[in-house]
């Protein structure tokens, strides 16, 4: 029988796969506001919330995309009978 309480590499685990996601939305949103700005005559507003969405989409793509190499490749928990 084994104890369900997370250990302190899985409290790690949790924070820095969120410090991920926020670097990836950082990162994302940035270059599409730069894009945005560069290349429409969208109202600034209306170019960083467009910038926000993208940030967001594409953190959740990019996301599913790592989980779904992990998945090809293998190197996700396999839960023991």
């Amino acid at each position: 029988m084994t104890s369900q309480d997370p250990t302190m590499m899985d409290i790690i685990g949790t924070i820095l796969s969120r410090l991920v996601n926020v670097a990836l939305f950082l990162v994302i949103g940035l270059l599409s506001l730069v894009a945005f700005m560069g290349r429409t005559d969208l109202h600034t507003a209306v170019c960083g919330l467009l910038a926000v969405v993208c940030g967001i989409i594409g953190t959740i793509l990019v996301r599913l995309l790592f989980r779904g190499i992990a998945n090809v490749g293998g190197l996700t928990r396999r839960s023991e009978d």
